[in-house]
């Protein structure tokens, strides 16, 4: 497990004994939540399977936003990762009630 996993899933535990970390008001959040709202509260991505069982993920509306993986189980876990990461945003301020719709293209 990587060490932003790990950061992600502490941080998710400390809000269950509501440990505030003020996502709202952090100015990279503020400023991921601008940007996706500029796109009408959607990113859209086009997924492609490959016989192998693997797949690509890329945005279609957000240049620059490519993931993938080695089998179905966590497509949409990894996209989320994705848009975090493309938006900078810490892995102890990422939570579900931040992000925006997610489109299949």
């Amino acid at each position: 497990m990587n060490i932003n996993k790990i950061i992600y899933n502490l941080s998710n535990l400390a809000r269950k004994i509501n440990i505030d970390f003020k996502e709202d008001s952090n100015i990279k959040v503020l400023a991921m939540k601008n940007e996706i709202a500029k796109l009408n509260n959607q990113i859209e991505f086009k997924i492609e399977h490959y016989p192998d069982g693997s797949w690509t993920a890329e945005s279609t509306n957000v240049n620059g936003i490519i993931t993938g993986g080695k089998n179905n189980k966590a497509i949409t876990a990894t996209i989320k990762d994705a848009v975090y990461t493309y938006f900078e945003i810490p892995p102890y301020l990422c939570v579900d009630s931040l992000h925006c719709n997610v489109k299949f293209c």
